[in-house]
């Protein structure tokens, strides 16, 4: 899995040295409001998680980066980004879903719209990928925020597809960002 980094970013694979910082975040439900099926409660479930995270990306089906900063004092997992495979089609290859989280004490820094664009320039410029998609809860408009900041263009709103944290049927709201997007 090839090493992305911007700036202030390094996004790398998940590895075992990841686990304390990856549990800390993943038991912590405040941290991990909108993730919430993939919240953990004990040490050997974060550890199963992981590893799982790390299987994923070896099966070359989805990729699932931790985002850790770049610089003096980097390296600690502060968030992370992943996205399936979809489809490949006549249209060219297809990312669906995409999906992040960073921890609280980092948020309204950026840094989820950095590891986007970064994402989105790579899977467009490096792998060939024409169209990635992604969506949010409408009861959390700070992931459209993201999209929209990282060049992602608003397509539309599936009606009470989703179930939020409070088990209430709700809205979400679709972006995408096409090779055209991309001047």
């Amino acid at each position: 899995m090839q090493r992305l980094e911007t700036d202030r970013l390094i996004l790398r694979a998940y590895d075992e040295t990841d686990l304390p910082r990856y549990h800390e975040l993943f038991s912590n439900k405040q941290n991990m409001y909108y993730l919430d099926d993939i919240t953990t409660n004990t040490y050997d479930e974060s550890a199963a998680s992981i590893k799982n995270a790390i299987a994923v990306n070896d099966s070359g089906k989805a990729r699932r980066y931790c985002i850790t900063l770049n610089g003096p004092g980097g390296g600690k997992l502060i968030g992370g980004i992943g996205y399936e495979i979809a489809a490949v089609t006549p249209l060219g290859k297809i990312a669906d879903p995409m999906g992040w989280f960073i921890i609280p004490e980092h948020q309204n820094k950026g840094y989820m719209t950095e590891a986007l664009s970064c994402v989105l320039h790579f899977l467009i410029n490096e792998i060939g990928y024409n169209r990635i998609e992604g969506g949010h809860l409408a009861d959390n408009p700070a992931s459209g925020k993201v999209m929209e900041n990282a060049g992602m263009k608003y397509e539309g709103t599936l009606r009470q597809n989703g179930m939020n944290m409070n088990g209430e049927i709700v809205n979400s709201k679709i972006y995408s960002l096409i090779k055209d997007d991309i001047k």
